[in-house]
């Protein structure tokens, strides 16, 4: 039975091939279609090897988003819970991968020590030890466990090296105080920077925790030893958590700088990685994935204020139901309410694994949960509903534990950045929630966020979700403004439908979803589209995006009623 199955396009054989051997040098036994016996069964095989292996990796790149066969590997494996997506090549995700968690390996010239290498064979083994053991083998555990533990000293020598060199020149710098003079100092620093890492930790996980005390401890740390790689690791996780500290959250160049300290910790715990286990380094990797991220395009932030009703080019846009003064999302029964798609299988699972995260026992999982959701909007709207219904049962089952205190704080915490669409959607199990909590050991504590929580609910029913219209050619306005009708029907505001010219259109219909806006809502507004355009829709999380309300950008491809290219029923002459 393999460990790992390999997709990829024909075009890409040849970097297929170097990560095989890359892995295959750890110890890992890989299959891809290399591997087919002559006269065998071809699709049977592949079959039975991509059932059989515990994680697949799918290479995506301009020849395998093409490719019928890759995108049926890979949703296979998807649905299975075991894909794990590389980039080989800068390229848009196909359809249903755009909001996977997906690793690079761009311009990799086979070197298996190379970070991003050695990052995606971490990952790979961190999947194959939680797979635990197969085919009977008691020894399997003991095996995956062995090889990580080689992984990760092959792919830090060289930043080990760099360390040694580093320590060797300040050695040098003080040697007219002497060896042993300069040997003692440093131990007394690292001592004295332990203390503070210790205090910092303290103060971190305390319940409440006391993020500015933790901030000043592990910045005392690193004052006194620059290279300790722990306080570095625990600082940017710190720096995330007050990416959503505050009612409301920060924004502007405050969150940008919030981001950029996160960032720079982590990266720099990767490169003073001695005192990090191995689950931290691919932690660290993991966020700082995330944190580095770029977004595809800018979101748009034209107002939403609707133009009179027109047919012509000149005034295209489609007058929605006005909103009213006030009101509550219990008390709009004129309101269309905006339909809602459900996730897939796989989807809402990895949803629930997030939210249990946030309420595990071992505090550094807890903690990574809650930084992996800060730094993934639509990751966090996604597992919203059920990180409620675990803060719930951990009230009831277990009210005065440290892992409730602090989940419940995670999950006020991304409750405080939910969309109106996503608090209204959740309003009867927030409103219970928030009694529970007033009820609990913790109400005292959290009063003021419960209270600031019930309004955001109360506000949210005079908070409509938008809709904005881009269209490549004029050809393609008829089916933009049908389009717009059924939105407005929906319960969408429609500013004017925007001509962006070819040169701005994307190559394939796609559908950007701003920040932390409603995933349900989200996956209406894309089959929507698909069934207006008569193709699929790509979807394109734009993570930085911090909108008003649950906001959505609907783009026609370049292609669509143009000569030559694909035309529907609507497109004008």
């Amino acid at each position: 039975m393999p460990d790992l199955f390999i997709s990829y396009a024909r075009e890409d054989r040849d970097t297929a091939l170097a990560l095989a051997r890359a892995l295959q040098s750890r110890g890992i036994d890989v299959w891809w279609d290399r591997e087919l016996t002559g006269g065998g069964d071809f699709a049977a095989e592949i079959e039975r090897n991509l059932k059989a292996a515990p994680v697949a990796v799918v290479l995506w790149s301009a020849a395998s988003v093409r490719s019928d066969f890759v995108r049926d590997e890979s949703s296979r494996a998807r649905d299975l819970g075991k894909l794990l997506p590389v980039r080989i090549a800068d390229v848009q995700l196909p359809l249903g991968f755009g909001t996977l968690h997906t690793l690079d390996l761009l311009d990799w010239d086979g070197d298996a020590t190379d970070d991003a290498c050695a990052a995606l064979i971490n990952q790979v083994l961190q999947r194959l030890a939680a797979a635990g053991p197969r085919d009977g083998r008691t020894d399997e555990a003991q095996r995956l466990a062995n090889l990580a533990q080689l992984a990760s000293e092959d792919t830090l020598s060289h930043r080990r090296s760099r360390r040694r060199l580093l320590l060797a020149a300040g050695a040098a710098g003080v040697a007219g105080v002497g060896t042993l003079g300069w040997i003692g100092w440093t131990r007394v620093n690292r001592r004295e920077a332990l203390d503070h890492l210790s205090a910092g930790l303290e103060d971190h996980f305390a319940t409440p925790p006391r993020l500015e005390s933790a901030q000043s401890q592990y910045t005392s740390a690193l004052e006194l030893d620059d290279s300790l790689a722990p306080a570095h690791y625990y600082l940017g996780h710190l720096y995330a958590q007050l990416m959503l500290r505050g009612s409301p959250p920060p924004a502007g160049e405050v969150l940008d700088a919030l981001r950029e300290d996160a960032r720079f910790h982590f990266q720099s715990a990767l490169d003073w990685e001695d005192g990090l286990d191995s689950v931290q380094r691919v932690v660290a990797r993991s966020q700082l994935s995330l944190l580095t991220m770029a977004d595809a395009a800018p979101p748009l932030t034209r107002p939403a204020e609707v133009a009179s009703v027109g047919t012509g080019a000149a005034s295209p846009s489609i007058t929605p139901p006005p909103p009213p003064s006030s009101g509550s999302a219990a008390s709009e029964p004129s309101r269309p309410r905006a339909p809602r798609v459900s996730a897939e299988p796989a989807v809402a699972q990895a949803a629930l694994s997030r939210s249990e995260a946030l309420f595990s026992a071992d505090r550094d999982t807890r903690l990574a949960a809650g930084t992996s959701l800060t730094l993934d909007p639509a990751g966090a709207a996604e597992s919203l509903p059920s990180a409620i219904a675990e803060a719930r049962r951990a009230l009831r089952s277990a009210p005065g534990a440290e892992s409730t205190a602090q989940g419940v704080a995670s999950t006020l915490a991304l409750l405080e950045r939910a969309s109106p669409a996503t608090l209204r959607a959740q309003q009867e199990s927030l409103q219970a929630f928030l009694g529970e909590l007033a009820d609990s050991p913790l109400g005292a504590a959290q009063r003021d966020r419960a209270a600031s929580l019930s309004a955001a609910l109360q506000r949210s029913g005079a908070r409509q979700p938008v809709a904005y219209l881009q269209i490549a050619r004029e050809s393609q306005r008829p089916l933009a403004q049908a389009l717009a009708r059924r939105l407005s029907a929906a319960g969408y505001v429609t500013p004017g439908i925007e001509l962006t010219g070819e040169a701005r259109a994307p190559d394939r219909p796609s559908l950007r979803v701003q920040g932390a806006s409603d995933p349900e809502l989200a996956r209406w507004c894309q089959r929507a589209l698909a069934e207006a355009v008569g193709a699929p829709v790509e979807l394109v999380a734009l993570r930085r995006a911090t909108p008003g309300t649950d906001t959505y950008e609907l783009w026609f491809d370049k292609s669509l009623c143009a000569p030559g290219g694909r035309q529907a029923n609507g497109c004008a002459a």
